[in-house]
Parts: structure tokens; C-alpha cells; sequence
């Protein structure tokens, strides 16, 4: 998503500035009745909070949604590389060489599925662009 597009979505058309202006007055008029308006202002405040949060997790899931579904495959080599630098000091404290190892193998494995996905995943994507040149 570019940022003209984040922008135009994020800025507030006036009907909405106005409809979100009088939930805001009622609110506060509200809070103003009430004995113990300080505790329920910030009530309000972390529901809101807590409000856009969940919004922001459902956009980053919309986002996953689409680029699992672009075909983007998963590549675990990234995560690979640190678990075996991990099972490295593992090996190294000498208490803890069994896990160690074991922990190196499962990156050694990572590591290879990933060039083997990366690998089909690009001989895949440069068939489907070259397969219409034919003369």
C-alpha cells in the first residue's frame, strides 16, 4: 500500500469530523456527570486505544491474507540463521551440546528447505514470463 493511498484513507472527510466531533461532546458531557470522571476518561481512552490496535492487527492480517495468496512462499532461512547461531552457543557452553546440536540440525534443515523453495519458486516465476516468447 503506498502512501497516498495510506493518507486517503486515513484522512477523515468532513462528515466524518463532524459525526466523530459530537460522539466526542457526548462523551465528554458524560464523563463530566460522573463522580469519578477521571478513572472512567482514561477507561475510555485505553478502549479506544485498544480499539485502533485491533484494527491495525486485522489490516496486518488482510495484508498476510494477500500475499499468501500472491503465491509469495513462505522462506524460513531467515529464521534459520539465528537458530543456528543459538544452537552454536549452545554447543559451545558444553552443558548443553545435546540440544545444541539438535538445535543446529533443525537450522541446517530450515536453511536447506528454504534454498530448495527459493530455487522453485524463481525456476516457476521465470517459466510463466518466458513462456510466451516463443517465435
Amino acid at each position: 500500500m503506498s502512501d497516498s493511498d495510506r493518507d486517503e484513507k486515513e484522512s477523515p472527510t468532513p462528515s466524518n469530523d463532524q459525526t466523530i466531533e459530537e460522539i466526542a461532546r457526548t462523551l465528554a458531557d458524560r464523563l463530566r456527570g460522573m463522580p469519578n470522571r477521571q478513572e472512567m476518561t482514561d477507561y475510555a481512552v485505553s478502549l479506544l486505544r485498544e480499539s485502533n490496535e485491533e484494527a491495525d492487527q486485522a489490516e496486518l492480517a488482510r495484508d498476510t491474507r494477500a500475499k499468501i495468496a500472491r503465491g509469495d512462499p513462505f522462506n524460513p532461512i531467515a529464521f534459520g540463521i539465528p537458530l543456528f547461531v543459538i544452537g552454536a552457543v549452545l554447543l559451545a557452553t558444553g552443558i548443553l551440546a545435546g540440544p545444541g546440536i539438535g538445535v543446529m540440525a533443525i537450522a541446517v534443515l530450515m536453511v536447506l528447505y528454504g534454498i530448495v523453495v527459493s530455487f522453485f519458486s524463481r525456476s516457476r516465476k521465470s517459466a510463466g514470463k518466458g513462456g510466451g516468447e516463443e517465435r
